[in-house]
């Protein structure tokens, strides 16, 4: 018999997004936030989204921040994770953390096939067109780090404001 553990109200997790930039080379935003309340930093980088280390170059983004130690949990979000098992693998393996895709639409759908041949990846439906794909952690406690850092869905706190920033990051500038 298992004893169920639940997460502290504080737990740090990092929330990733590009802030569904269509440019080759974009601003990627990672926020870290005390559950789904506290705000404690933001971390970025450019890089290549159509390039082979992607992963790799997200999981550098987080393993080389003053956050990193502290860190609990990550959830990627946004046009990035067009191969998302492929990215959510590398980024996994260079981080440490047990981390969390939120993947829409047709994303979803894709990652079926590949998720058969992975071992220990795991994807479930949230809601009607959003599904969440984790690695190293289970179905119930990745809906648990879901409900501490969901303020308002249906995205978590650290995705909705790293996707908030990233967006204006990315944006073309217009001065007019």
């Amino acid at each position: 018999m298992s004893k169920m553990t639940t997460l502290k109200a504080e737990i740090r997790v990092i929330g990733i997004d590009d802030g569904f930039s269509r440019r080759k080379k974009r601003v990627i935003v990672g926020v870290v936030f005390r559950g789904g309340l506290w705000l404690d930093g933001v971390i970025s980088s450019v890089l290549d989204a159509s390039g082979s280390s992607l992963g790799r170059g997200l999981g550098a983004m987080v393993a080389e921040s003053k956050f990193h130690k502290e860190l609990r949990f990550a959830i990627l979000h946004g046009a990035m994770l067009g191969p998302a098992l492929a990215v959510l693998k590398e980024f996994s393996k260079v981080t440490r953390l047990p981390t969390i895709a939120l993947l829409h639409g047709r994303q979803s759908r894709t990652t079926g096939l590949a998720l058969r041949r992975a071992g220990n990846a795991v994807k479930f439906r949230l809601r009607p067109g959003l599904s969440a794909l984790c690695i190293g952690l289970t179905t119930e406690k990745a809906m648990e780090v879901l409900r501490v850092t969901t303020v308002k869905p249906p995205l978590p706190e650290p995705v909705r404001v790293a996707s908030l920033i990233a967006s204006a990051a990315n944006a073309p500038k217009r001065l007019n």
